[in-house]
Order: structure tokens, then sequence, then C-alpha cells
């Protein structure tokens, strides 16, 4: 082994103590290892289980919403005033393969009364029925709808929305549908072998095995690059990025953060030590997952009165 090279099995970050309860009752709620059509398909049921409302999350947020078809994809809109100084599009988590428009999206709308902002959460085409160009497409889509209103709109994802997102960033620069920012919260960007992947070969969050099912069936037949192995990384807006320490994305999102910042991009990076992946949704009760809140909420703050 050549002097600092990182060895095959490395020793994992260990998982805060206050967030191994929130992962245990995790390893039991979601299958682990999806590596057929089947296995996504529980992996869909087992979330529709655990899924909430657009009306549980206005309700516990005092905010209005109405569902709405924007540009042929389902879209739900909160809002808490009339006249918001920003619009978010916001793209759920699933790996890719799974879940719906409001997982997650409390993520955001949280912050909605707060920094006057309207909160679009929309759908995507799945794999494996569809390709990661077509949830990319779909989702240009609808930010160029919510563009075309002339708020100024910040672009965000979770998790494999996250990756969605990013790449629909650089599809919206080719386009020249101008975006105020992107926020990618724990996003799923690449598929290059990395040390954190190799840390947590069994992630009950999101395992090794599963990413690698997501990506084969998203890009299946496509000619498309996840975002995170593109180097055309110039001319992005702002971005606000995020991870655990102990998560299989954590080392291509500390990547992506560093590629900006050699292009000159401005990114801000957050790695919360000991958190597992999207664990702040999971377990909002230790301070670190309050911290990744305040986080977001105050990076959009500083993104709207133009001071990043």
């Amino acid at each position: 082994m050549s002097e600092g090279a990182i060895p095959a099995a490395t020793p994992a970050v260990p998982v805060a103590p206050g967030l191994r309860a929130a992962l245990a009752d995790l390893a039991t709620a979601l299958p682990t290892d999806l590596r057929t059509v089947e296995d996504v398909l529980a992996y869909r049921a087992a979330g529709a289980a655990r899924a909430t409302t657009a009306a549980e999350i206005a309700a516990r947020l005092n905010l209005s919403f109405d569902d709405v078809v924007v540009a042929g994809s389902e879209v739900t809109v909160f809002r808490a005033v009339r006249n918001p100084a920003a619009r978010v599009v916001f793209l759920h988590g699933g790996g890719l393969v799974a879940g719906c428009r409001f997982d997650g999206a409390d993520v955001l709308a949280r912050h909605a009364r707060e920094l006057s902002l309207e909160v679009w959460t929309a759908e995507y085409p799945l794999a494996p029925e569809h390709r990661f160009d077509e949830m990319v497409a779909a989702a240009v889509e609808v930010v160029a709808a919510a563009v075309a209103e002339g708020l100024p709109v910040i672009l965000a994802g979770q998790s494999a929305g996250g990756g969605v997102a990013a790449a629909t960033a650089l599809e919206c620069r080719e386009r020249g549908i101008p975006l105020l920012g992107q926020l990618l919260i724990c996003p799923m960007l690449s598929r290059v072998d990395t040390p954190s992947i190799r840390q947590y070969p069994r992630d009950v969050s999101w395992s090794p095995v599963s990413s690698a099912t997501a990506w084969r069936m998203a890009l299946d037949g496509s000619d498309a690059l996840p975002p995170g192995e593109r180097t055309d990384l110039t001319g992005l807006a702002p971005t606000f990025l995020d991870s655990g320490s102990a998560e299989i994305f954590r080392d291509a999102i500390v990547r992506f953060a560093s590629d900006l910042w050699a292009r000159g991009g401005r990114a801000e990076l957050h790695v919360w030590s000991g958190g597992f992946h999207a664990s702040d949704g999971v377990d909002e009760t230790p301070v670190a997952s309050a911290e990744a809140h305040r986080a977001r909420r105050e990076w959009l703050r500083r993104l709207l009165a133009d001071e990043l």
C-alpha cells in the first residue's frame, strides 16, 4: 500500500450515541440491500406506510397548501404569506426508486413562515420504470414554470432528490433558467467508490448495495452522468450541502463541494459528526439534528439577503 493510501476496509466513524436508537428503529422499518425490482416494490410499500400528507405538514407548520399540476408533474404548494420573498422547488428522497413529494418536505416548509418562502414540492418519475434523465427533465420543467412567474427560485432536494436537483441545476444553467441558489441535503451524487462507501457496507439508512442497484436501474440505457461524476460545475448558483459523517454519501458530498470551490463556486458544506444518512429527519431530538435545521435556515436567510 502506498503512503497515505486508504485501506480497502477502514474503521467506521461511529454513529452519535443520541442517534443510535433511531438507526436501530430504522433497520426494522425499511428493507436493506435492494437488489431486485421486487425489493424496490417492498421498499416503496414500507416507505408509503410511514408517509405523511400535505394536510399534516400544513397543520403542524401553520401553512396553507394547494395541490396543482405543473408541466405535467403533481406539485403541492405550501404558503405562509401572500407575497413570498422567494419560491423553493423541493425534490424528495427515496433512492431514485421510491418516495413521494411529501417525504422530507417539512425540511423546507418549516422555514416558510419565518423566511417568507413559498415551497413547491414536486413528484418526479422513478426508476426502474423511468431513467435518470427523465427525472431531471421533469424537474427542469417544474423549475422553469416556477421561475416564469418572476419570483427568485431556490432549488432544493434531499438524498436522491438532492442528486436530481444537482443535475437539474446543471441543466437549468445550460438552458438559461436562473436559480437564486441550490440547497442539497445529504444528496445522492455519484457511483464512484469512496472510503465512506467501504466503511458502511451494511448501512441500514441506505446501503452501498441499494445505492448501486438504484443507479443501475436509473441509468440503464441512458447516457446521463450523475452530477457528482461531472466536471462542468462552473456558473452554478450558491450551493448548500450537508452530510452525516457516518453515511456512505459523505465523501462524494465533500468532493462535490471541493469541486465547486475549485471552479470558483460559492458553496457551504456541513458534515454533522456521528450523523447517519438523513438522520435529522429520522430523529429531530438530538442537538445535531436541531443544528442541521438551523444551519439550513440561516444559509437561506443569508442567500435571500445576498450575503453569500
